[in-house]
């Protein structure tokens, strides 16, 4: 897109990347359930990585079929039922991760931001094994929408998440732990602040919470006892 550029002083016309974003619909079994305002990208991923994170369902076994129609996404569950309100702890409580590898996890993500480089206009999700092996890198638009992404990627291949952590560019409130508490994930890693609120639900859930992980600094709000030195 065309911008202006004043910033030397002079009125100077440049073309610029800007991040793209498109109103995407969300049907379950027939009927809108919501419009998300997402990177048109990995829109399948999308809608069930919301579903998951959100309690509508809790595996891919539930899943009868998915299909994209242009920017609508259609999702039929063998069984409906109302979103699970009650948020599971940490299954796997004996997991433990290696501070090093979780440090090596995050530069790896903040170089991988190829599309924020460009734009400035997104955030980042990312899939680490224990050994700190990038699965799946999601950039979008919304921070909620890069953590759908990657739960969606992750649930429709049967990825074992107590055995992974997550990596994340964007601020930590109460919606980004409970995904990835309903995800199974033990342990949840930004390269920026988290929120009291993101805070607090780590501490009851059992969630290892990670932030400002940049370069060599781990700040760990909950669970210290899972990351090792």
């Amino acid at each position: 897109m065309l911008k202006i550029d004043l910033s030397k002083g002079e009125r100077k016309e440049v073309e610029e990347e800007v991040a793209e974003d498109r109103p995407i619909r969300l049907f379950l079994n027939g009927k809108p359930l919501l419009t998300l305002y997402a990177t048109p990208s990995h829109l399948r991923e999308l809608a069930l990585g919301y579903l998951l994170g959100e309690g509508f369902l809790r595996g891919r076994e539930e899943v009868e079929g998915v299909w994209e129609e242009g920017t609508e996404v259609h999702v039929r569950l063998k069984a409906l039922h109302p979103p699970d309100p009650n948020l599971p702890g940490v299954r796997r409580k004996e997991k433990r991760f290696k501070a090093s590898i979780v440090s090596k996890a995050m530069a790896l993500l903040h170089s991988s931001t190829e599309l924020f480089r460009k734009t400035g206009g997104t955030h980042a999700a990312a899939l680490f094994t224990e050994e700190g092996r990038m699965e799946v890198c999601m950039e979008d638009v919304g921070r909620y929408n890069a953590v759908d992404k990657v739960l969606g990627w992750g649930m429709e291949r049967g990825v074992d998440f107590g055995g992974c952590f997550l990596g994340f560019t964007g601020r930590v409130q109460e919606g980004v732990v409970a995904k990835c508490l309903r995800a199974g994930l033990p342990l949840l890693a930004s390269l920026s602040a988290p929120l009291a609120s993101g805070i607090r639900l780590a501490e009851e859930g059992g969630l290892t919470l990670v932030g400002f992980a940049r370069g060599s600094r781990l700040n760990v709000y909950t669970h210290p006892e899972r990351l090792e030195l």
